[in-house]
């Protein structure tokens, strides 16, 4: 072993998570100082990071997605482009949502508003579609989703900083109020 580079510094996600669950279960003293550091980490949310995150992902997402889900598909029948567009966007927004769900049922209201905001924000910046990606075939995409996203947040009891939420989405007030 090269002793100038670090074993850990080259583990993937999976495995840094695997030594972790390893080493907390052989030393349980250190799940309050671990548990301090999760808390810590997921106590705060970067709405910009956010932002870019979501419309990079909507917007990488080709047209060439859908060769494996519209058209004829057996035991479903026919899906259409729209549709299967729809499913496929959803798909990569999930993750987000997910974790804001995740955030909400762990208490963290301000770090869940803060990725409400983003995702809102991201999805703002996709509400015109774009040429050569998903968003074409889904011109109301961003801002049905948004909706949603708003109906998710009270359903989960996160507050929505919605005077701020006006002034950056103005061509959403409809679904804001």
């Amino acid at each position: 072993m090269n002793r100038s580079t670090s074993a850990l510094a080259a583990l993937s996600a999976g495995e840094k998570a695997a030594v972790l669950d390893g080493l907390l279960i052989d030393r349980p003293d250190l799940r309050e100082l671990a548990e301090t550091y999760a808390v810590r980490l997921m106590s705060t949310e970067d709405r910009a990071a956010v932002t870019d995150s979501v419309a990079g992902t909507l917007r990488g997402l080709d047209i060439e997605e859908l060769n494996g889900r519209a058209g004829y598909r057996p035991g479903r029948g026919y899906v259409h482009p729209v549709e299967a567009a729809d499913e496929v966007m959803d798909e990569a927004l999930e993750p987000f949502l997910r974790d804001l769900e995740r955030r909400a049922a762990l208490g963290m209201a301000t770090a869940a508003a803060e990725l409400a905001v983003g995702v809102l924000l991201g999805l703002y910046e996709c509400r015109d579609g774009g040429s050569e990606t998903l968003l074409e075939y889904c011109p109301d995409y961003a801002a049905e989703r948004a909706g949603n996203v708003v109906d998710q947040c009270a359903k989960l009891g996160i507050d929505l900083p919605r005077a701020e939420l006006l002034d950056l989405l103005p061509a959403w007030d409809g679904i804001l109020c």
